[in-house]
């Protein structure tokens, strides 16, 4: 992680409070002049038209550089966020990936899917779930085997994806 992604939140802030700072000191100077303009009598639309011509680059900036930062101070903070993580919420996360490509550039299903247990983590739940007397031992003895056939955490996650897709396809021809 480089030193701009890990200070995108602090430097966004900055940017937008000090944009949202500038924008409202050319308004309210520009809402001054355009009031005392008036007041003067001289017409909405020339009086207008003369703060157009400098302010109006200037307010278009401030106010591309209010949003953007503003879009970016908020989507740091919402990384920083504990999210809860769950096969539910990641199963859902990845259907809603899988139907709106524009919304798989995000990356949600990484954010919520709770990470992939290693080989150790694997048979340690194996045991337990053996010791507390939720298997038997043949299905002990089933399960131990495929977790020690499989070499690594990458072939426990490809076992699951393929068994995924099986269910999905075991689902969607029987509806």
């Amino acid at each position: 992680m480089g030193w701009l992604s890990r200070h995108s939140l602090a430097i966004s802030s900055i940017v937008f409070l000090a944009a949202s700072v500038l924008l409202a000191v050319v308004l309210g100077y520009a809402g001054l002049v355009a009031v005392s303009g008036l007041a003067a009598g001289t017409a909405l639309a020339s009086v207008l038209t003369e703060l157009a011509v400098p302010y109006l680059p200037i307010v278009a900036l401030l106010l591309v550089l209010v949003v953007v930062s503003g879009v970016v101070a908020t989507w740091s903070a919402l990384r920083r966020l504990s999210i809860p993580k769950s096969e539910r919420f990641g199963t859902a996360a990845e259907r809603i990936e899988q139907r709106y490509p524009v919304v798989d550039g995000f990356g949600i299903s990484e954010f919520v899917s709770p990470p992939e247990p290693t080989t150790e983590e694997a048979l340690a739940d194996l045991k337990r779930r053996y010791v507390d007397g939720e298997l038997d031992e043949a299905a002990f003895e089933h399960k131990l085997d495929r977790l020690v056939a499989t070499e690594s955490v990458d072939d426990v996650r490809a076992e699951r994806e393929r068994r995924a897709v099986l269910d999905e396809s075991s689902n969607g021809s029987s509806r």
